[in-house]
């Protein structure tokens, strides 16, 4: 049978330091080495299912040439807005309404999380939804003492220093005031953000972020973004990957992390269970709680033996191959006419 040809659709070009870029990124180099499947990336071309990630024009252009082959992968929620950008209390309705309007004009959604399939059907998507999480590319993160060692180089930072690090967008999401402030009760420790701010002057809480930021002890560093083929060198750079952010629907930090053998430290969310299994992970609600469980994970050496094992273990359930798997079996149901 020749190929299925799908027309992949992402319009987060130009914010590549964020999630749903990279999962496009990921998701389309996973799809190159299927044989099943013929791509068409952000592309007019005709093809036989679109794919989309995001909702905007470009998707809007294409979807009346794929009647009963639309496929949109959810990565953002209501939820996901919250103290993300500015002005988000005002327009988080509208948000909603357009997020239903979209999920709903599609034949299936494909929901990054468990809770995420919970959502949209909170917010009246009636679509069919499948479960499908961001997976993690092991052929670019993996478990490399090389790594380690370049990472921390670049970072200035010594063999023997004790490094959290966190990966994200630097909005009040993210967790930036509570990563500053357990930065503070741990003098000991060095604490790295590596992010910026894609959406400008747009993001949250601009103002109060910069002046966080400036005030913040000298154990804290915030070095910008870095390219995507450079992250596992400073993933493997950490310790522990200390991930404050209030609310997440599938980190690919998180799982980028874990396929490097860092160890996790989250806020106490409920989503988080259900993806990593509660026993895998550090867990704390505000400042003090995370400066108790950092400063018992460095004086535990079974303890950080026992995370990163787990670390590793729980990685392996985000296979990229197995994501491949799941979509080119979709993607084949749906052009046999199968339940849309």
């Amino acid at each position: 049978m020749p190929p299925i040809r799908v027309n992949i659709v992402s319009e987060s070009d130009g914010f590549e330091a964020q999630g749903v870029h990279t999962a496009f990124l990921d998701m389309v180099d996973a799809l190159s080495k299927r044989p099943e499947v013929e791509l068409l990336v952000n592309v007019p071309d005709q093809g036989d299912i679109l794919h989309a990630h995001t909702f905007g024009t470009a998707y809007v252009r294409r979807r009346s040439q794929y009647p009963g082959r639309r496929i949109m992968t959810a990565h953002v929620i209501p939820d996901s807005l919250k103290g993300s950008l500015i002005g988000w209390q005002l327009w988080l309705p509208v948000a909603e309404r357009m997020m239903r309007i979209a999920y709903n004009s599609v034949d299936i959604v494909l929901a990054v999380a468990p809770h995420v399939k919970e959502d949209l059907k909170r917010i009246g998507v009636e679509t069919r939804i499948e479960v499908l999480t961001n997976p993690v590319n092991e052929a670019r993160f993996y478990v490399d003492p090389a790594f380690r060692m370049e990472g921390r180089k670049r970072l200035g930072l010594s063999e023997d220093a004790k490094v959290a690090l966190c990966v994200g967008q630097i909005q009040p999401r993210k967790g930036v005031a509570e990563f500053i402030e357990t930065a503070r009760l741990c003098p000991d420790v060095t604490f790295v953000w590596l992010g910026g701010r894609p959406f400008g002057g747009l993001t949250a809480d601009v103002k109060g972020l910069d002046a966080k930021i400036a005030a913040a002890t000298a154990n804290v560093h915030f070095p910008g973004t870095v390219k995507l083929e450079e992250m596992p060198l400073y993933y493997s750079a950490a310790d522990i990957l200390f991930f404050p952010s209030w609310q997440e629907n599938c980190a690919l930090a998180i799982n980028e992390a874990m396929a490097c053998g860092v160890p996790l430290l989250l806020k106490d969310n409920p989503e988080y269970p259900a993806l990593y299994g509660s026993e895998n992970y550090l867990k704390a609600t505000d400042p003090q709680g995370f400066a108790w469980q950092i400063q018992a994970f460095f004086n535990d050496s079974d303890l950080r033996d026992k995370l990163r094992d787990a670390s590793l273990h729980v990685a392996k359930s985000f296979s990229v191959t197995t994501y491949a798997d799941f979509l080119v079996k979709l993607y084949q149901e749906l052009m046999a006419g199968k339940p849309a």
